[in-house]
Parts: structure tokens; C-alpha cells; sequence
């Protein structure tokens, strides 16, 4: 009996310890999921971060080139140098001025039949720059040279309606704007062309032979993950932006958990074998707690038992275990929290924060149901801001994007909260709502088309005005007719089209559409 006892015992112990062994695995792997995506979504937001950078960098070029060419002096001494033929001295001085007190490596003035050229060092590619074929009018561009990449803005210099040349402000953005960027330990900025290193944040990189395509870089010291910083108007540049991010801080954190999962599992195991040998003589009810506790562990569970209040080994086994459960639980949370939040961006846009396609698939049919057994309309609202093309191309694609959130802003602010607000794509929204009448969807559309008009969004020192043109359209579900998602989306949209097509910043519904269900609400109040 008492062998027999112990032996089931001692195989109780084996499933428990194998389970416990199994537990701890996921639990490792989990974390080393968690801690690769954060890895990754830090080195995108790096990118991301630096794109906006060059981008704004592109822009603050051109406003200088913009001050000096307004500038009345400049022109007057431009005008004398180049149609009167005047002493040059006094515009150096002027440009020289200009060049201590902007963050510029170079100013040039281009005529005809000469150039001058002001820099702060010397073997400026100023024969490029001035043959340059993106060059010729309002423009910024890129200029290589074989070791520096130069962001360069020019643009036509008229005085009194006469042309006289081009002024040109040049950036060399890939050595001191390089290395004069904050970074963190563990993340580094070079300038890669044709596999060789000409510029980095880090000393150790410079002239080294990389192969960007296989995305890693390995030196003696570390590994890093490359991702390359996109560069807006760089048609046809060989030199290449990448971020390097360590993986040393991911696989040490790994390295940690890793031994700390071993070390829970040995300690468990041999807390397990001392104090099962203790409970065959001694004790029995702590011993069917375990057992207790490893079935509900069995089915997917991690229960909340109470401590023991001995001091026997039995008990502080037991108690060691509720740890263990607890430690584990702690990080299952911490993994679903993670999970809830990659499924919350899974569903939402990036840009406005709205619902994406994806969950208007999953939605539409719960909507669908709950219309049919309520005897609600099910309504869309498709809208499409006007004119949007001409945002993006007066102002930038920023202004536009301001745009879409600030409309995003006020549809949440103006739709009902059981109403599903979508961003389609582009600037074409789509509002899902349920009601007893068809007609209070119009309602809802014109006061969204009011507060539209009646807005602005403030970007670069320009207030920017837009309307919205909406299409409506609406169906009552019934058990013999189940539209489909496309079919009120079809309505919607022909109704838009009519609206576009009648002017613009106006309400459109597709009567034929909803037809059938004021009839059913007719019926339905008979």
C-alpha cells in the first residue's frame, strides 16, 4: 500500500513537473514574442521619426533660399554684379553674412555665363549643382559627391521682372547632420552607397562593406537590424539612409528570462520531489490540493488558492507552488495585454484612429442580425471630402493628413456613440448606424456637412477650408432578404456620385435604396 502510494505520487509529480516545464516554455516563448515586436515597432518608430526629420530639413531649406532671394539688398547687389558689372565684394559680404547666420554649407548665385559659390568647406560639387537637371526652376534636390550627400534648394532670382539667375542654399546631410543627431545607446544612423559605409553615427561603421539586402549588420561586437529612412524626392540617388538597432539589449533581457524560467523550474522540481517524499508520511491534504491544483492547471487554469498556514515542508511546497501559479499568471496577463492592444491596431487606422475595412467586414453582419431582431434600419453614410487632390497638392501631403484627422475628430464628435465610424481609404469615410427611421440618418449627415464647412485646420501659417459630399443609403433586414455589405455600400456610393456630381458639399440619399425600408416601417407601425 504505502509503495503503491508512493508511486502515484512520484508520477503525480512527473505530469506536474512536465506541465509546469510546458507552461514555462510558453510563457518564454510569449515573452520573447513580445519583446521582438517591441524591438521592431521601436526601430519603425526610429524611422519614422528621422523620415519627418529630412522631410522638415527639405522644407526649411527651401524658406531659407526663399529669405535670401526676398531679400532687397540681395537683389540690388545682384542686379549691379550681374547687369552693371559692380564690384562683387559687397554681395560676398552680403552672402557671407547670410552663411553665419544660417545652419547652410553653401550658397551659390548662377547665371548665364558665371557662378558664385560661398562654403564653409572646400570641394562643393558646385558643377553639378548648376547642371543639375531637376534644378531648373523652384526645386530641391540631392547632390553626390563621392563621400557626401547634399540637400540643395534653388530657386529663380527676378529683379524688376528681369531674370537674372538662380539662387542656390546647399546642406551636406551626410556628415555633421549625421553625427550631430541624438540617438539612443543601442541605435545608430549611417549612409550606405553601393555596399560601403560614408557616413555614421557610430565611428566603428565608417567605410565598412555592408549587404543592406540581407537586413542585418554584423561587426565584432554586435549584431543590428537595419531598416532603411526613406527620403522624400530622392529619384535616382545612389546613397542610402539606414537606422542599426542592437540586438544586444534583446537577447540579454531573453538571456534573464531564460535563466529565471530554469531556475523556477529546477527549484519547483526539487521542492516537488522533497516534499512529495514528506507528505507520503505525513501529510495527505495538502497532497490533494496539488492534485487539485494541477487538474485545474491541466484545463488551461490558473486558480487563486489559499496559502497553507503550516510550517511543515509540505505546506511551504505548496505555498512556493501558489507563487510559481501567481508569477505565471502576472506574465499571462501581461501577454494578453500586449495581445488586446495588437488587435485594437489591427482593426483601427493608423492616421485618424478610426475603424479600418477589416473590421467593417466583422462588424456589418452583428449589425445586420441586430437590425432584423429589433426591426431597425440599417443605414451608411459614405463621405468623400471635396476637392482633397488640391489639399494635398497646394499645401503637402502633411496639410492633407491634418485634414483627415481634424474630419475624423468631427465625425466622432457629431455621430452617435452606436454608431461605427470606418476610414475606407484615402478621404472616403463610411458611417454605419442603426434607427427606427430611415430618415434621422439624414439628419446626421447634413449636421456633419454643416460642421465641415464651418471648420479649419491651421497647418504651415495657412488656414485651410474644405466641404464633404455625402451618399446615403439604407435597408431593413428581414429572414427573406439579407443585403450584403457591398450592396448598402453600392447605394451609398451611387448616392455620393450624385452628390459630386450636383455640386458638391451636399447630402445625397439613394431613395431606391431605401425605399423598402420606410415601406417596412410603414408596415411595421400598421
Amino acid at each position: 500500500m504505502f509503495a503503491s502510494y508512493r508511486s502515484r505520487l512520484i508520477a503525480l509529480l512527473t505530469a506536474v513537473t512536465g506541465l509546469m516545464v510546458l507552461l514555462l516554455f510558453v510563457s518564454y516563448l510569449s515573452a520573447r514574442w513580445v519583446i521582438w515586436e517591441d524591438a521592431s515597432l521601436h526601430l519603425q518608430q526610429t524611422v519614422q521619426l528621422y523620415e519627418r526629420n529630412l522631410a522638415s530639413q527639405r522644407i526649411e531649406l527651401a524658406r531659407y533660399a526663399g529669405t535670401l532671394r526676398n531679400d532687397r539688398l540681395f537683389r540690388d547687389y545682384s542686379f549691379a554684379v550681374l547687369r552693371i558689372g559692380a564690384d562683387r565684394q559687397p554681395l560676398v559680404g552680403l552672402i557671407d553674412d547670410y552663411l553665419e547666420r544660417m545652419p547652410l554649407d553653401a550658397i551659390l548665385l548662377i547665371w548665364d555665363d558665371g557662378l558664385i559659390v560661398r562654403g564653409r568647406n572646400e570641394g562643393f560639387p558646385e558643377r553639378e549643382i548648376r547642371n543639375y537637371p531637376l534644378l531648373r526652376g523652384n526645386s530641391t534636390a540631392y547632390i553626390e559627391t563621392d563621400d557626401d550627400v547634399y540637400l540643395v534648394a534653388i530657386l529663380p532670382l527676378v529683379y524688376q521682372g528681369e531674370h537674372l539667375g538662380r539662387v542656390a542654399v546647399a546642406q551636406n546631410i551626410s556628415n555633421s547632420w549625421v553625427t550631430g543627431q541624438t540617438r539612443d545607446r543601442q541605435t545608430q544612423l549611417f549612409v550606405e552607397r553601393d555596399g560601403r559605409v560614408i557616413a555614421s553615427t557610430a565611428p566603428e561603421f565608417m567605410n565598412m562593406s555592408i549587404d543592406p539586402e540581407s537586413g542585418t549588420l554584423v561587426t565584432l561586437t554586435d549584431t543590428y537590424r537595419l531598416q532603411q529612412v526613406g527620403l522624400p524626392a530622392a529619384k535616382g540617388l545612389r546613397a542610402r539612409f539606414w537606422i542599426a538597432r542592437s540586438d544586444t539589449a534583446q537577447i540579454e533581457t531573453l538571456s534573464r528570462y531564460n535563466r529565471i524560467m530554469i531556475g523556477l523550474a529546477l527549484l519547483t522540481l526539487a521542492l516537488m520531489l522533497v516534499a512529495g517524499l514528506i507528505a507520503v508520511n505525513r501529510f495527505s491534504q495538502p497532497i490533494r490540493k496539488l492534485i487539485s491544483l494541477t487538474r485545474e492547471m491541466a484545463s488551461g487554469q490558473l486558480p487563486t488558492i489559499k496559502r497553507g498556514k503550516g510550517d511543515s515542508e509540505i505546506d511551504q511546497l505548496l505555498n512556493q507552488f501558489i507563487e510559481l501559479v501567481d508569477a505565471l499568471r502576472a506574465g499571462r496577463e501581461e501577454v494578453q495585454k500586449a495581445h488586446g492592444k495588437l488587435k485594437v491596431s489591427a482593426i483601427t487606422d493608423d492616421l485618424t484612429g478610426l475603424y479600418n475595412r477589416r473590421y467593417l467586414n466583422e462588424i456589418y453582419p452583428k449589425m445586420l442580425a441586430q437590425a432584423e431582431r429589433e426591426g431597425l434600419v440599417l443605414s451608411a453614410v459614405l463621405l468623400d471630402l471635396d476637392y482633397f487632390k488640391n489639399i494635398n497638392d497646394t499645401y503637402g501631403h502633411n496639410a492633407g493628413d491634418a485634414c483627415l484627422v481634424k474630419f475624423a475628430t468631427l465625425l466622432r464628435k457629431n455621430s452617435r456613440t452606436s454608431d461605427f465610424v470606418f476610414r475606407m481609404g484615402g478621404e472616403e469615410f463610411l458611417i454605419l448606424s442603426l434607427g427606427r427611421r430611415a430618415e434621422n440618418v439624414s439628419t446626421l449627415a447634413e449636421k456633419i456637412l454643416v460642421s465641415t464647412e464651418a471648420e479649419e485646420v491651421q497647418y504651415g501659417g495657412h488656414a485651410i477650408h474644405f466641404t464633404v459630399s455625402c451618399g446615403i443609403s439604407c435597408v431593413r433586414s428581414s429572414p427573406s432578404f439579407h443585403p450584403t455589405l457591398s450592396h448598402l455600400v453600392s447605394l451609398a456610393d451611387r448616392a455620393l456620385y450624385a452628390a459630386k456630381r450636383e455640386g458638391r458639399n451636399c447630402v445625397r440619399m439613394n431613395t431606391d435604396g431605401c425605399k423598402e425600408a420606410v415601406q417596412g416601417e410603414a408596415r411595421t407601425g400598421s
